[in-house]
């Protein structure tokens, strides 16, 4: 198995609309390419906020199979393209990737 922690660093002001989309774009598409997916939690830190989560896969061929079909979904795309030009909702990221 394979696990990604990931750490999402949001810009200021940004929390409630990387939460919206997270839980109503994000979480319904992982299900979709049957990524299975924990979280989220927010991290509060000295300065702001993180948004974490865990995604779990049987193993790399996994992990790889389902991160292409997601990223070539055309409503993540959609999501990718709104965002163009616009303020990001998230500064900065870390992703620890955990097997065993």
């Amino acid at each position: 198995m394979i696990a990604e922690l990931r750490y999402y660093t949001i810009t200021p002001g940004h929390t409630e609309a990387l939460l919206d989309q997270f839980v109503g774009t994000s979480l319904p598409l992982f299900a979709k390419h049957g990524i299975t997916a924990h979280g989220p939690w927010l991290r509060r830190l000295t300065k702001g906020e993180q948004l974490v989560y865990v995604l779990e896969f049987a193993d790399e061929h996994d992990r790889e199979t389902r991160w292409t079909a997601f990223r070539e979904d055309p409503e993540w795309q959609a999501v990718v393209e709104a965002g163009r030009g616009q303020v990001p909702h998230i500064a900065g990221s870390e992703i620890v990737e955990l097997s065993r």
